[in-house]
């Protein structure tokens, strides 16, 4: 998993238990992130800026750059290859415009396959958009069966916000707002990946102007499925803080997504949330929501906080080749669940 934080490359060895269909069971046996090379990090942190052919480039280049990290990753471990069924791969998003039916995720699953001998399943996002859906969340399902009895409701705080429930046996699940994103893109501004425990962001003061224009964007008046993506961020939300200081910037959006977030609780008559995602480190953010929801933040230990997505990733695999559907339609807003993801098995290991 490599999210649109570009935080780094989070890889979960993980077994699951299928005896039980309504709470599967598993494993999280071994885990590590590795950091992004720096000149695919500028890539990635400046995408718009690049050519066609560059992202076409950029596509293999970073599979490779996974392929490495598994290598290294098998090693460290000393995990046999031939014990792996797959490797299920996120891939980057750079692209995701679901009202134009498209989404893109790169990190060439067949350059991927081709290097580890390993099968692998990406692309677990495109069916759905080609259906109609919005290709997100995909967590959900994960959270439901995976996470079911720990919680009435799960936050996820990576580059974006997201939230997934169950109503009345019904799953919902969208992206509430921006997240860490935006503030790692500002940090990095003045050299820094992000701001630690929210310190920066603790010194500066609301901007209620800007405060108030981000909650009248349209998307926040909105009910799911919805989804968001980097150029809605670039287009409609970083704009309106241009005139603020770093700190108001960060503490002005740390404001707003407790608003937002606190909001949707409410919303839901969630009593407990279960929170996860880069954002569940920062110890501020962390702070503001529990002084505003009236309910249990419940905040998992580091390994679950950091490897709960691409646990859940791997677990699309597993349903993937167990024929299985891997998206909840009522979630996603496709007319029906689907299997989305596509395999590279170039030596014909999976039978």
């Amino acid at each position: 998993m490599s999210g649109t934080s570009l935080d780094g490359l989070d890889i979960a060895h993980a077994a699951f238990d299928f005896s039980n269909p309504d709470q599967i069971g598993f494993q999280l046996l071994d885990c590590q992130t590795y950091a992004l090379p720096p000149d695919i990090f500028s890539k990635l942190s400046n995408i718009f800026d690049q050519t066609a052919s560059n992202i076409f480039e950029l596509d293999h280049e970073l599979a490779r750059f996974y392929a490495v990290c598994i290598e290294q990753f098998l090693h460290d471990f000393k995990i046999d290859r031939k014990d792996i069924s797959a490797i299920a791969s996120h891939g980057q998003t750079i692209f995701h415009q679901p009202e134009k039916r498209y989404t893109t995720q790169i990190g060439s699953g067949l350059t991927l396959n081709y290097l580890t001998k390993i099968p692998v399943i990406d692309q677990f996002r495109q069916l759905d958009v080609s259906a109609g859906g919005q290709g997100a969340p995909l967590v959900p399902l994960g959270d439901q069966l995976l996470f079911g009895g720990n919680a009435d409701g799960f936050l996820n705080l990576g580059g974006f916000a997201n939230i997934s429930t169950s109503i009345n046996d019904t799953s919902l699940a969208y992206d509430i707002c921006p997240a860490n994103l935006p503030m790692n893109i500002w940090m990095q501004e003045i050299g820094q990946a992000y701001d630690k425990d929210g310190s920066m962001a603790r010194s500066g003061q609301i901007n209620e102007e800007v405060l108030q224009q981000v909650l009248r964007l349209s998307y926040f008046q909105k009910n799911g499925p919805k989804s968001l993506g980097k150029e809605w961020l670039k287009m409609n939300y970083l704009p309106l803080f241009e005139t603020c200081s770093l700190p108001d910037k960060l503490r002005t959006h740390l404001e707003l997504l407790q608003i937002l977030c606190v909001q949707e609780f409410q919303r839901l008559k969630l009593k407990s949330v279960y929170t996860t995602g880069g954002g569940a480190f920062n110890t501020f953010l962390v702070e503001l929501l529990k002084k505003g929801f009236h309910g249990e933040l419940i905040v998992p230990d580091a390994a679950l906080i950091n490897y709960k997505e691409a646990l859940i990733f791997a677990f699309l695999g597993a349903r993937f080749l167990r024929n299985e559907s891997t998206t909840i339609a009522a979630v996603t807003g496709a007319p029906h669940a689907l299997r989305t993801g596509v395999l590279h098995d170039f030596q014909s290991s999976i039978r």
